[in-house]
């Protein structure tokens, strides 16, 4: 593996460099009670229906985003973002555009992403990172782990929670266990179909919010381990390597179907994995009749004039204010920034496939033309030749699509031409700055250029016209932070004066801060007693770079006194010092108090049982069949996934295996991912397993609680022993005390974590944490279908052949591409296998081992040698570790 790759370096190509910012005037407001204004929206906010939620990679594009109509702004820290390669925000970056959005005469809201995994030793870090978001007085976080879930309801409850698409809540069931859970909103996934947001908007009894707009993952949010599982970057910590932009060449994809009719497209090269960009204009107002609270724009890598154009496309679309005819021109503006081909994904049916662009992964900007021709070829001066059906000026980018070549070739226009009349040749050409909407045009080309065919497409990717219309300020560094409302009692002495300052609190878990402060001196009559109040107010009016801000001031004066100035300064000085001092130390103090709460006490490792205790774990009941009784000795679990085998031959074969192995070994697993169309066989076999007694079952996704009827605020529940499988990620105590808080008894350790941090959860929960020790982990579970991304088109079930295929990344990374019911599961080449590590293992205090055969197309005698391979202690062939040394970066 390259060290750019490694480094991050090698995510270029997924998302194309960011654009210069578009040129700023700064903001000079007239004094600092006047609060630095955005253009402001036509509508109040709380009188719309939806609110649209604009990305915020860094400052400016936040600052881009309000300007143009966003309601709301969602932004990452430095640490904890699900885009740790944007720019992100310093926490006094978050302080100063929270505090800009709520000095809006129409507030805006913002957002913070705390959406990755944490580990362990992150949670000291997260603690002070969540006790500084609540002063600040963010709008709500956006989270994915568990632990953060826990640590944010336990200790700082008065922060709204929203659910991170990263969670993978896609039916009624997860949005349903996520409000009982004191969620405030989903974000779903994108995968949905508009049949599936309205039933989970209307019925789930939870904020939805819906992505209109941006890049899409190619698998399902929160359960793509690709890059992790290779190379050990891991999306869930936000450094996903876009694996799935890559090139691959293929081996075992069908080139005909089954009547023996060539495919379109020869499947054995391409990009198989690179999506197309999101856009749902037209779905806009069906989405908005269904009651969804939040449209929400993708973009948090991108630059702040993506984030300009995008909102300002969709504020003008939800308001109704895109004059008639103009729609093509603003949609052209965001193209110019950054835009792949479009797609509506599956908002109209899951069938959909033209969701993929298998011929190239990177920016294209908007079409302007066609080659007509090239002229002067082999000079130092080649022109490209064409009609331009955008304005074009110097110092534009132009992109043309070249066949073979992985990404369009692009060059910036140098030297640029119109030609007067005709076709005619140099005479008739003139050197121009710009030229206007369809006008024949000569454009230099760099000598280095491919060749370029006559027609192929010619697009705008940077248009300096764009840069300069969309303008946006931003405001004077420390102009804008939290403030703490002070109120001020004030009394005047002959010899002194006395302040009792009061920060009230903002909930019930706080209280509050009081000074008192005296300043001692003569003080004699003053000509003019209202003066002196007066000026006691306009003094401590100025608190200026403290996080102070008076709120209330009563003075009584009984004698009329005089105060000069310059002493009540110094009074005000010194209460302003002694309220900061007083509340940074409650504010330590409570941190403090949530750091040893989260943190606690973990006890030295110890595997204190003789062997470990062994289960097993199979996606078809059959995969068993060949076992033998020595298979079954000192095995404590067989977790069976109900999702693929047929009701009645689910049930035959645990009569079977119950007689084999005993019944009260038998766990029942629900899939991660259960859609509309699958979840009446789910709910069907859920009906007849329970009526036929069984009551252990593994949770893959937080829709089993509502599918089972659990409640997941209780820990205990008498009807159900239930089991929390990896896709829920339990790396930390915090996410581990969580599960078992839900009721689980025992939860599954990711396999994309490493020993370093699995070793603590080890020691302190023993065996209630299962070490996965063997699987062949999804590295991609994704409704688009890889092939027919390939072949260009989905051929029907009827004719489609493709069952599974190999693939080798530009990498060398190997994987295969199996086919499920359409849906496509990409699988490592070898199984994820901890077998040799067992003695480690024991070290840490694993107590519990569980080795999984799920996904690929085994047979029951490979189930049957593999499970006495890896009980052994053995590698199983092309068995490898994952991040298990190196560790989850």
């Amino acid at each position: 593996m390259s060290d750019a790759r490694l480094s991050g370096q090698g995510a270029a190509n997924a998302e194309a460099p960011p654009e210069p910012a578009a040129p700023q005037g700064e903001y000079n407001p007239h004094a600092p009670e006047e609060p630095l204004l955005v253009p402001q929206l036509e509508t109040p906010s709380a009188a719309r229906p939806a609110e649209l939620l604009a990305p915020a990679g860094g400052p400016d594009a936040g600052y881009a985003a309000f300007h143009y109509g966003a309601d709301a702004v969602y932004l990452g820290l430095k640490k904890f973002s699900a885009r740790a390669e944007a720019e992100n925000f310093s926490l006094q970056d978050v302080d100063a555009i929270t505090a800009f959005a709520h000095a809006q005469p129409v507030r805006r809201r913002v957002f913070v992403t705390v959406n990755t995994l944490i580990l362990q030793n992150e949670l000291e870090e997260l603690v002070e990172a969540l006790g500084a978001l609540s002063d600040i007085g963010v709008d709500a976080l956006i989270v994915q782990d568990l632990g953060v879930y826990r640590i944010v309801r336990e200790h700082f409850p008065e922060i709204e929670l929203h659910a991170s698409t990263q969670l993978a809540v896609h039916n009624r069931a997860g949005a349903e266990t996520l409000r009982r859970m004191g969620f405030k909103r989903v974000v779903l996934a994108r995968e949905l179909t508009f049949e599936e947001i309205r039933e989970i908007t209307a019925a789930s009894g939870i904020e939805t919010e819906v992505f209109i707009h941006g890049a899409l993952c190619y698998s399902y949010s929160g359960l793509c381990l690709f890059s992790s599982q290779t190379i050990g970057r891991s999306g869930n910590r936000g450094k996903c390597a876009y694996t799935c932009r890559d090139g691959y060449t293929i081996t075992g994809a069908p080139n005909t179907l089954r009547d023996g009719t060539p495919t379109k497209r020869d499947p054995s090269h391409g990009y198989p994995f690179s999506m197309k960009d999101l856009a749902l204009p037209d779905h806009v107002p069906s989405l908005r009749a269904a009651g969804v609270s939040c449209f929400k724009i993708e973009g948090r890598k991108k630059s702040p004039l993506y984030a300009a154009t995008t909102t300002n496309y969709y504020r003008r679309l939800l308001d109704g204010r895109i004059e008639p005819g103009a729609r093509s021109e603003y949609e052209a503006d965001m193209q110019t920034v950054f835009s792949r081909p479009w797609t509506r994904l599956f908002i109209q049916s899951h069938k959909d496939k033209e969701v993929a662009d298998r011929d190239s992964t990177s920016h294209r900007g908007t079409p302007i033309g066609v080659v007509e021709t090239v002229l002067d070829e082999g000079t130092a001066s080649p022109r490209l030749r064409f009609r331009t059906s955008r304005h074009l000026e110097l110092h534009d980018g132009l992109q043309i699509d070249i066949p073979g070549l992985p990404k369009p070739f692009g060059f910036a226009v140098e030297r640029l031409w119109t030609l007067r009349r005709g076709k005619g040749e140099r005479a008739q050409a003139e050197s121009v700055f710009d030229a206007p909407v369809d006008s024949h045009v000569e454009v230099e080309l760099p000598e280095d250029h491919p060749a370029i065919p006559l027609d192929a497409h010619i697009y705008c990717s940077s248009s300096q016209s764009v840069k300069q219309r969309y303008r946006y300020g931003v405001p004077k560094p420390g102009l804008f932070r939290a403030r703490r409302a002070v109120e001020l009692d004030a009394e005047i002495a002959p010899d002194s004066v006395t302040v009792r300052a009061r920060i009230a609190p903002r909930h019930e878990r706080e209280t509050a801060i009081e000074v008192r402060e005296e300043l001692r001196g003569a003080f004699e009559t003053a000509k003019n007693a209202a003066k002196t109040e007066e000026a006691f107010r306009k003094s401590f009016e100025k608190l200026g770079e403290t996080r102070l801000a008076m709120a209330a001031c009563r003075v009584r004066n009984p004698r009329g006194l005089f105060v000069p100035v310059s002493q009540l300064n110094e009074l005000r000085r010194q209460v302003a010092v002694a309220l900061e001092k007083k509340l940074e130390s409650a504010l330590a103090e409570r941190d403090a108090h949530t750091k040893r709460a989260v943190l606690g006490k973990v006890p030295a490792a110890a595997n204190l049982k003789p062997g470990f205790r062994w289960s097993i774990k199979v996606d078809r009941i059959g995969l068993l069949d060949q076992f033998e009784a020595r298979d079954w000795d000192g095995i404590d679990e067989i977790v069976v996934e109900i999702a693929r085998d047929n009701l009645n031959v689910l049930l035959a074969k645990l009569d079977v295996l119950g007689a084999a192995a005993s019944r009260e070994r038998i766990r029942l697993a629900l899939p991660a991912v259960t859609r509309k169309w699958e979840e009446a066989d789910i709910r069907r076999k859920l009906e007849r397993l329970r009526g036929a007694g069984y009551a252990k079952w593994e949770a893959g996704n937080l829709a089993a609680w509502s599918l089972l009827g659990l409640d997941p605020l209780s820990e205990r529940d008498s009807n159900a022993d239930l089991a929390t499988d990896w896709p829920l990620y339990v790396v930390n105590r915090a996410a581990a005390q969580q599960a078992l808080a839900m009721g689980a008894r025992r939860f599954a350790l990711s396999p994309e974590d490493g020993l370093g941090n699995m070793r603590p959860l080890l020691s302190e929960f023993g065996e209630r944490a299962t070490v996965i020790v063997h699987q062949d982990t999804p590295l991609f579970i994704a409704e688009s279908c890889a092939y027919a991304n390939l072949i260009g088109g989905c051929p029907g079930k009827a004719s489609c052949r493709f069952e599974q295929m190999d693939l080798v990344s530009s990498y060398q990374e190997k994987v295969t591409a199996i086919d499920y019911h359409c849906r496509t599961l990409v699988l490592n080449h070898g199984a994820y296998c901890l077998a040799p590590r067992l003695k480690d293992l024991a070290e840490a205090g694993a107590v519990s081992l569980r080795a999984d055969f799920i996904l690929r197309p085994y047979t029951p005698a490979e189930v049957r040698e593999a499970w006495r391979q890896v009980r052994a202690g053995k590698n199983v062939t092309g068995g490898h570790a994952a991040n298990f040394d190196r560790g989850m970066l």
